[in-house]
């Protein structure tokens, strides 16, 4: 829907741009009368008017370009359109404008295009815009489900084949979530080595003492030194 909504667009700044170039031509009365057009009078205002349009043209196809501007400036562009072209319709056939044949087509030509534009413009800018907003809503669930810890959470000792390799937070480098309130710190306690004889397996063995040597006045001294 939002491509058709761009198309729509880039149509509509075309539009709107040959418009524009024809009003900044309103000092030209054989141009005019060559298409069996009413002239503005005086031409300042037409070619204000047309400076104008050349505007509106070069916003539309901004618009048609930038995604964050595409809806606001169609749902006026369309609102824009439509009162143009109910003004064109009630003017030419209606109230007395001074136009004639090939003029007249061309003025009601231009207000059907303009209605087009306007049909398609306003509905699908409604459309596109109740879309984003229910998705906005869905990330904006999808980020409180996150950080509230809902899910399955996997914390610094998990065995390997219970890592999921899917789940985004399990992936190397990826940060852990958040803890649920109340839940168990992971805490590593550290490593003492007791000293000897203060533990099971340290304990200290006497070292036994060696034999005592004969003594020199022994009493089975040799008699015959």
């Amino acid at each position: 829907m939002k491509v058709l909504l761009r198309a729509v667009l880039f149509f509509d700044a075309l539009l709107d741009l040959l418009l524009g170039i024809l009003l900044l031509m309103s000092p030209f009365t054989t141009l005019y009368a060559a298409l069996q057009l009413p002239q503005p009078q005086p031409a300042l205002f037409g070619q204000l008017l047309g400076v104008a349009m050349i505007g509106l043209a070069w916003l539309l196809l901004q618009a048609a370009i930038n995604g964050q501007l595409t809806v606001p400036v169609a749902r006026t562009a369309g609102q824009v359109n439509l009162v143009s072209a109910v003004l064109i319709v009630a003017w030419t056939l209606f109230l007395d404008m001074p136009v004639q044949g090939a003029g007249k087509v061309w003025l009601l030509t231009l207000a059907a295009v303009m209605l087009f534009f306007a049909v398609v413009q306003m509905p699908a800018a409604k459309r596109v815009r109740l879309r984003e907003r229910e998705q906005l809503a869905q990330r904006e669930a999808e980020l409180r489900a996150a950080r509230h810890g809902d899910g399955p959470v996997y914390y610094p000792g998990t065995p390997v084949d219970a890592v999921d390799p899917a789940d985004p937070h399990q992936q190397p480098g990826a940060a852990y979530p958040a803890r649920p309130h109340g839940s168990p710190e992971y805490r590593r306690e550290p490593v003492i080595t007791p000293p000897p004889g203060y533990g099971p397996g340290t304990e200290v063995m006497p070292e036994s003492e060696p034999e005592a040597l004969p003594n020199a006045h022994h009493a089975r001294q040799n008699p015959h030194p």
